[in-house]
C-alpha cells in the first residue's frame, strides 16, 4: 500500500462527470482519513495514471468508453494486484458485480442506493479484507521458502534389534537433546499423538505384511516440551531375501505451520462465500419484491378492469350469458392465481408478525386447499431472539420445502416443527408422502437452495427418506 504520508490515496474510474461529482461529495462527507483522488474517465487513462503512482483504493465503473462488466475488473485488478477494488454499477448490473466479488473485487455499490456513510464503511473494510488477504498470501510464500531450505528431520529403524536412530532435525525441529537421538521399540507411545497411534501402527504392519516398500502418513509428533506438531512422514522399507523387514529409512517434515496456513485460507474462503451468499439472496429478495409488486399493481389491476367489463356486457341483450359467464369464471381464477403468486413473492412483513404467525399463516393458506393439511409446532422458548434475516430464511425455507411437497410427494399431511434448545435452533419439515432413496436421487434446484441458505448461517441440513415412508427435513442452525 502507499499512504508514506498518511494521505490516501483514491483511484475513481468513472466516465460520468455528475456520478463522479457526487461521488467527490460523499468521500468529503465521510469520516475516510484526508486524501487524495485520482479520476480517470476510461480504462486507458487509468493506466496512465498507474504508471505514475500507486493507491489505496479504486473505485470502478463497469461501465466505461473503452472497457466494460467483468473485463474492467479483470484489467485493473492486473494493473493494481496489490490494491482494493470496490465497483460501482447499476441495477442492472447486479449479478456482474457479485461475479467481480468472485474474481477479486471486495465489493460493489449500487448507483443511487448508497450515502457518505456506507461509502466510507465499504472502503474502509475493501482496504482491511485486501490486507489480510495479502498477509496470508506473502505468509503463505515466506513459509514455502522456509520450507525449501529447511532441512528434513532424517531417521532409520532396525526391525532385527528394535531400535532407531533421530537425525539432527529433532533437535532443531522438537527440541530434543543429543543425548536422545536414539529411540527404542516404545516410539510409537512415546512420541506420537494417542489418537493417530493405532492408524500408524496398523499402516506399517499392513505395509511390512504385505511386502510394500513406500509407506508415507501425516500424525502428530510430540516435541520435548510436551506440545505436538504436525508431521508428514515418509519412509522407505527394505527386506531381506526370505521377505521378512529388515531396515526401514525415511524423512519427517514439519507441517504445522502449513496446517494452520490451510485452515486460515480455508477460513478466508468461507467468509468470502458468505458474502457473496449474502449478496446474492438480497437480490434474490429484491427481484421477488419486485416481481410481486408488479404483478399486484399492474396486471391485477388490469384483470379486474376486464372482470367489470364483463359484468356490465352480461346484462345487454343479444349476448352469450354463457361465453361471458366462462370468462368471468376464467378472470376469477387468473386473479386468484396471481394474488397467491404475488404474495409468495413479495417478502412478508416478519418484523410485524414474527416467524411463527407467518408459518402459521402459510399452514392455513395451504390447507384450505384441501388437498394438503399442514400443522404448525411451536416449541420455542419465549426468550429465544432470532436475527430477522434468519427468521425471512427460515419462512423461504417452509415455502420451497411445502412447493417440493405439493409437487412430487403425493402427500396428504405435513408437519412443520420449530423449537429452540441451548444455543441451537432445530426446524423440521415432515410428510407422509410417498419418499425417495436418498442414496439414489441427487438433489434438486429447491433442495440445493435450502442447503445454500442453511450454509450460510454455519447450520446442517439432514434429509431423511425412504420409498413409501415419507420424507423429513431437519435443520438445526446455532443462535449465538
Amino acid at each position: 500500500m502507499s499512504s508514506a504520508n498518511n494521505m490516501m490515496k483514491m483511484l475513481v474510474v468513472e466516465d460520468n462527470p455528475g456520478d463522479y461529482a457526487l461521488l467527490k461529495e460523499y468521500l468529503h462527507m465521510s469520516r475516510l482519513p484526508p486524501g487524495k483522488t485520482f479520476h480517470a474517465p476510461s480504462m486507458s487513462a487509468a493506466a496512465e495514471i498507474i504508471r505514475k503512482t500507486d493507491f489505496d483504493i479504486a473505485l470502478l465503473d463497469l461501465s466505461l468508453p473503452d472497457s466494460s462488466g467483468i473485463d474492467s475488473v479483470i484489467t485493473l485488478d492486473r494493473l493494481l494486484p496489490q490494491t482494493p477494488i470496490v465497483v460501482f454499477s447499476g441495477l442492472s448490473d447486479v449479478e456482474t458485480a457479485m461475479e467481480a466479488i468472485s474474481l477479486g473485487a471486495q465489493d460493489y455499490l449500487v448507483k443511487g442506493e448508497f450515502d457518505e456513510k456506507i461509502l466510507g464503511k465499504i472502503i474502509h473494510y475493501s482496504i482491511e479484507r485486501k490486507r489480510m488477504v495479502e498477509n496470508l498470501r506473502q505468509s503463505n510464500e515466506r513459509y514455502e521458502f522456509v520450507n525449501k531450505a529447511t532441512l528434513d528431520t532424517i531417521w532409520e529403524w532396525d526391525f532385527n534389534s528394535a531400535t532407531g536412530q533421530w537425525g539432527e532435525g529433532i533437535i532443531s525441529t522438537f527440541g530434543y537433546s543429543i543425548e536422545q537421538l536414539r529411540y527404542g521399540s516404545d516410539w510409537v507411545r512415546k512420541y506420537i499423538h494417542p489418537e493417530d497411534r493405532e492408524r500408524i501402527e496398523k499402516g506399517l504392519q499392513q505395509h511390512t505384511e504385505t511386502n510394500k516398500q513406500h509407506w508415507q502418513d501425516e500424525f502428530r509428533f510430540r516435541c520435548a516440551d510436551g506440545t505436538y506438531k504436525y508431521v508428514y512422514d515418509r519412509g522407505f522399507i527394505l527386506y531381506d531375501e526370505k521377505g521378512n523387514p529388515n531396515r526401514m529409512i525415511g524423512a519427517m517434515t514439519d507441517i504445522t505451520e502449513k496446517r494452520k496456513l490451510e485452515k486460515d485460507l480455508a477460513e478466508q474462503e468461507l467468509s468470502q462465500q458468505k458474502l457473496i451468499t449474502e449478496v446474492t439472496i438480497q437480490a434474490q429478495e429484491k427481484e421477488r419484491n419486485e416481481l410481486g409488486k408488479e404483478l399486484h399493481d399492474n396486471i391485477n389491476q388490469v384483470l379486474a378492469t376486464i372482470k367489470m367489463f364483463l359484468g356490465m356486457s352480461l346484462e345487454k341483450e343479444g349476448m352469450r350469458p354463457d361465453l361471458i359467464k366462462r370468462s368471468l369464471s376464467n378472470v376469477n381464477y387468473a386473479i386468484e392465481e396471481i394474488r397467491k403468486l404475488s404474495r409468495s413473492l413479495v417478502t412478508p412483513s416478519l418484523g410485524d408478525i414474527g416467524l411463527v404467525e407467518a408459518l402459521q399463516d402459510l399452514a392455513e393458506e395451504i390447507s384450505l386447499t384441501r388437498d394438503l393439511q399442514v400443522e404448525l409446532v411451536n416449541e420455542i422458548n419465549p426468550e429465544t431472539r432470532i436475527d430477522k434475516n434468519m427468521e425471512l430464511m427460515l419462512y423461504r425455507i417452509a415455502q420451497e420445502q411445502l412447493n417440493n411437497i405439493r409437487k412430487y410427494a403425493k402427500a396428504q399431511k405435513v408437519v412443520i416443527t420449530i423449537r429452540s434448545a441451548g444455543n441451537n435452533l432445530f426446524f423440521s419439515i415432515a410428510d407422509n408422502g410417498i419418499g425417495f432413496d436418498t442414496t439414489q436421487k441427487a438433489k434438486g434446484i429447491g433442495l440445493k437452495n435450502i442447503s445454500s441458505r442453511v450454509d450460510f448461517y454455519s447450520g446442517t441440513m439432514n434429509v431423511i427418506s425412504a420409498p413409501g415412508e415419507g420424507c423429513t427435513l431437519n435443520i438445526t442452525i446455532p443462535l449465538s
